[in-house]
């Protein structure tokens, strides 16, 4: 099951976090258990009481959904690991939002597919970087984390 750790929104606003950071640490609930956060990793909110790599159950015998990946959505996420709302194991999941930049489009460089693990969303990724995609915008890099007893 999801559950709630304020954590991850009081702790991403600490000061030091913020004048080292060159993204934007504001952190929000987006539902229970599931924060979006304005950079990449947040193991340092999660270090203590939880399993930063935990073993997910195999969705079937073709397909295993890693502790991280990118994603379109949350919903994408839920769709093909029910087990975060339905098992009695207790999660915390984070979102970092990923957008495009057309700016950049052709020029090579910004965010790649493959440094961030499985795919699972609705589109099939066709270039090396997310500025020379057709047709999608944004995407999500997510992380579970499993609370320990």
């Amino acid at each position: 099951m999801l559950i709630a750790e304020p954590r991850v929104v009081r702790e991403s606003r600490d000061p030091i976090l913020m004048l080292i950071s060159s993204n934007s640490n504001d952190a929000k609930e987006i539902r229970t258990g599931v924060y979006e956060i304005g950079h990449f990793g947040s193991s340092q909110f999660l270090r203590t009481g939880y399993e930063q790599y935990p073993e997910l159950s195999h969705i079937n015998d073709d397909d295993y959904i890693g502790c991280y990946g990118v994603c379109d959505g949350i919903e994408n996420l839920l769709a093909v690991c029910p087990m975060l709302e339905t098992s009695q194991r207790k999660f915390v999941v984070t979102l970092k939002k990923v957008v495009r930049d057309l700016t950049n489009r052709g020029k090579g460089g910004g965010w790649r597919w493959h440094k961030w693990g499985q795919y699972i969303g609705n589109h099939v990724p066709t270039a090396e970087y997310l500025d020379d995609e057709m047709g999608i915008e944004a995407v999500y890099v997510y992380h579970i984390y499993e609370k320990l007893c």
